[in-house]
């Protein structure tokens, strides 16, 4: 989704996008979609022939792909990359001078490049790296603004400690709400008394596993910190309810209310 998406957006920007996928019928949708002016016959054809080069692919894919260009570099004057761990993927293009590590803050449940929209990056940020190394790193903010986001550099282990807490955090607890539904409504219709706030806080919950494994298996001490955070102010909230002082929960939610509406809509 993510790839076909920058390419509608690139191509609307007046790119030339072609693109690869070792899935044939994905590299089909996207050039049927018209997130690709054409389709490269191999991933070596791909790479020797593009000028600006984005992976969009999952965590360990990228960090496997970059560890091959890194070895054997290929012409492009800018790599990059989509995954939403940066430190994993610095590690594995280290050697890699084209390359600068990005992240669209952006996406969906859905996956594949029939989920795709052109103003998937428009008005919300895109990071890329701070340290890396021009001319790439000019290269990689005009790519960026020219899909409508605002490039905005942030340090690799910044990054992925904010995130932690930002898109890791808010996956586990979609996932935890939708399990304890399923647990609780157990041969019963679990959405007949259910509303709009159970079906956005239970969106993330469709997102495939095998996206999200290695993104917490390399990112587990954050993650894991944030979880524990959660399960504290939770545990306090459940504490205070079992004593009756439901009252002592208003300032929780002044400043969650206050919180939430400076977050982007």
């Amino acid at each position: 989704m993510i790839g076909a998406s920058l390419g509608l957006a690139a191509r609307a920007a007046g790119f030339r996008v072609a693109g690869w996928d070792e899935w044939p019928e994905h590299a089909a949708v996207a050039l049927e979609t018209g997130a690709l002016d054409g389709r490269a016959a191999s991933l070596e054809e791909l790479l020797a022939g593009c000028d600006w080069l984005a992976i969009a692919l999952p965590l360990d894919a990228t960090v496997a792909l970059l560890e091959r260009l890194a070895a054997s570099p290929p012409p492009a004057r800018l790599v990059i990359d989509v995954a939403s761990l940066k430190v994993p993927v610095r590690a594995a293009a280290s050697s890699l001078p084209s390359f600068v590590g990005t992240h669209p803050i952006a996406g969906s449940e859905r996956s594949g490049p029939a989920a795709a929209s052109a103003g998937l990056f428009v008005g919300r940020v895109w990071t890329y790296e701070a340290g890396a190394p021009e001319p790439a790193r000019s290269a990689a903010i005009e790519l960026i603004a020219a899909t409508g986001a605002r490039p905005v550099a942030v340090e690799a282990g910044e990054h992925d400690r904010a995130l932690a807490l930002t898109s890791h955090l808010p996956q586990l607890v979609s996932i935890a709400l939708a399990a304890r539904l399923g647990e609780a409504w157990e041969g019963r219709d679990a959405g007949a008394l259910c509303g709009p706030g159970m079906a956005s806080m239970t969106r993330l919950a469709a997102s495939p596993w095998s996206m999200w494994r290695p993104i917490l298996e390399q990112n587990e001490p954050a993650v894991a910190q944030e979880v524990r955070a959660l399960i504290s102010i939770l545990s306090e909230a459940a504490e205070a309810l079992e004593a009756g002082r439901v009252e002592s929960l208003e300032a929780l939610f002044e400043l969650a209310a206050a919180t939430a509406s400076r977050l982007p809509k």
